[in-house]
């Protein structure tokens, strides 16, 4: 494994403590997780947005009653 130092303002060292002690963890065990999820949630965001472009590229556009549709549904969700 390779080593990783970090500056960290100390709210947010203080808030990584808390919490992995609250979880019996360790602040670099909960630091490297929580880094992990946000790299491949960074990596998917990326590839949807490279397929999103080809896409569009290739002049593939949701019509304006899919994209009405998606709205509609999203609202009704947000909306209880």
């Amino acid at each position: 494994m390779t080593g990783l130092s970090l500056e960290l303002p100390e709210d947010l060292s203080d808030s990584l403590a808390d919490l992995a002690k609250a979880n019996g963890q360790s602040a670099s065990y909960l630091a490297m997780d929580v880094l992990r999820d946000y790299i491949e949630h960074e990596k998917t965001l990326t590839l949807q947005i490279e397929q999103a472009v080809a896409q569009a590229d290739q002049g593939k556009f949701a019509s304006d009653e899919q994209v009405a549709a998606m709205r509609a549904r999203r609202w009704s969700r947000n909306a209880g």
